[in-house]
């Protein structure tokens, strides 16, 4: 027979097998056709139903561009000082549609609650605290708020470190027998910092983000994580590399799934109280890179929305 004629071999359904305990997995293409083809299948069905297979962000241009829902890894979101990076990882957890665990390293629990109830309810945050408001009125859009955003857990990480193995089994907790859960760190450095005081930014930083993508992978979910910006990146002439913007480590950029900028665009026409942002993929594993998305942010409610 001519061998030149022969088409190529055909695909070995025998799965490989290991002698190691314990490690990385082996595996050829065969052993993850049915894995593959499930969630697949369930997405299809999902998108037929006009449901959402995974957390969403509520913002329909930006779960777009992560091709419907927020892909499982970590997802890191850079940005300048006042932009709104809080309130848009808040407004996320709350309307993500799935139980969420929100670890704050540095707002305190409460203030995060009053910047949902004041998101959700559309009362200024700051008369939550000046005394505009009784005590029975803010119980009301407290309460308010929390019905609106019943799977948002918050876990308090500002006194004492959240180990990575307590977050991972704190998120169980939250899920419970939800189908999805999501993860959102605010902030990065804050949590890398209460980790190991005594270890360089660099060491620090980067062993955070290798926890987190453990955590992403064990449960098989999306976490968002707030990111500091380097200081080349601010000002003008700034690093036009808006891709290695993170501080202290390139793991920030290169170990995500996914880089988001958020950008005060001051040439933008703004209105009386909302400001544009631009909303900047820098790096998008499960969509297209450099897309950008115009969004209005009204800092007196701390809500996102699309221009």
């Amino acid at each position: 027979m001519n061998q030149q004629n022969q088409g190529p071999e055909p695909l070995r359904l025998e799965p490989i097998t290991s002698s190691a305990d314990a490690g990385p997995r082996l595996i050829n293409m065969a052993d993850l056709i049915e894995e593959i083809a499930t969630a697949a299948e369930s997405r299809y069905k999902a998108k037929r139903e006009g449901k959402a297979f995974g957390p969403i962000t509520g913002l329909p241009s930006v779960d777009k561009e992560w091709g419907g829902a927020i892909p499982n890894g970590v997802h890191m979101v850079l940005g300048g000082p006042g932009v709104g990076k809080t309130a848009f990882a808040l407004q996320v957890a709350g309307s993500c549609r799935c139980p969420c665990l929100y670890l704050t390293c540095e707002m305190s629990p409460a203030e995060l609650i009053r910047r949902t109830a004041s998101r959700v309810t559309g009362e200024f945050l700051g008369k939550f605290k000046d005394g505009t408001l009784s005590g029975q009125i803010v119980r009301q859009k407290l309460a308010e708020a929390a019905l609106e955003c019943p799977n948002l857990a918050i876990a308090d990480g500002t006194s004492s470190y959240a180990s990575p193995e307590w977050l991972r089994d704190m998120a169980r907790t939250v899920k419970r027998d939800a189908e999805h859960v999501l993860i959102v760190v605010d902030s990065l450095h804050s949590w890398a910092d209460s980790a190991a005081a005594d270890a360089t930014e660099y060491d620090q930083t980067s062993g955070a983000v290798r926890d987190l993508r453990a955590i992403a992978a064990q449960l098989e979910c999306p976490v968002i994580a707030i990111s500091e910006r380097n200081r080349a990146s601010f000002g003008k002439g700034a690093a036009k590399d808006k891709l290695n913007a993170g501080a202290g480590s390139r793991k920030i950029e290169y170990g995500a799934e996914s880089v988001i900028n958020l950008e005060h665009d001051e040439k933008a026409m703004s209105t009386v109280h909302e400001k544009v942002i631009d909303l900047n993929f820098a790096k998008n594993r499960n969509g297209a890179k450099g897309d950008s998305i115009s969004l209005m942010f009204e800092g007196r409610v701390q809500r996102y929305r699309e221009a």
